[in-house]
């Protein structure tokens, strides 16, 4: 028969368990407002980026065929309308993505940076092709 336990005993249990209570509390605190919602800001931020990296290679392929495939054929083709196109398909991708874009403010940061980065990636997939 096993003896009866004591209060020393018990107390020592008690704060056994007390301890692990505050260490498992402090670590699924830990995990819901540090790790959990970095990691959903980062699959956030992913799934914004693939979204107007979409319409990037979309507006990309549409200003080739309206655009540039033109100015080249009439030898128009040069530095200052390359920039001007790029600003364009930027608008045009702000303007398409808007709530994407609004979104990408909170989680990703400048924004019209990114789609000009986006749309040149479109430009280089587009020549290597």
């Amino acid at each position: 028969m096993a003896a009866p336990i004591t209060s020393v005993e018990l107390q020592i249990l008690e704060d056994v368990l007390s301890a692990f209570g505050l260490a498992f509390g402090g670590a699924v605190t830990y995990l819901t407002t540090k790790v959990v919602p970095k990691y959903i800001h980062s699959k956030t931020a992913q799934n914004v980026i693939d979204n107007l990296s979409t319409i990037a290679e979309s507006v990309v392929e549409n200003f080739n065929q309206a655009i540039v495939s033109d100015a080249k054929a009439n030898g128009v083709w040069n530095a200052a309308l390359a920039a001007k196109v790029k600003q364009d398909a930027v608008n045009a991708v702000l303007s398409q993505g808007a709530k994407l874009a609004k979104l990408a403010e909170k989680v990703v940061g400048d924004v019209p940076e990114l789609v000009s980065t986006l749309i040149e990636q479109a430009v280089a997939a587009t020549k290597a092709k």
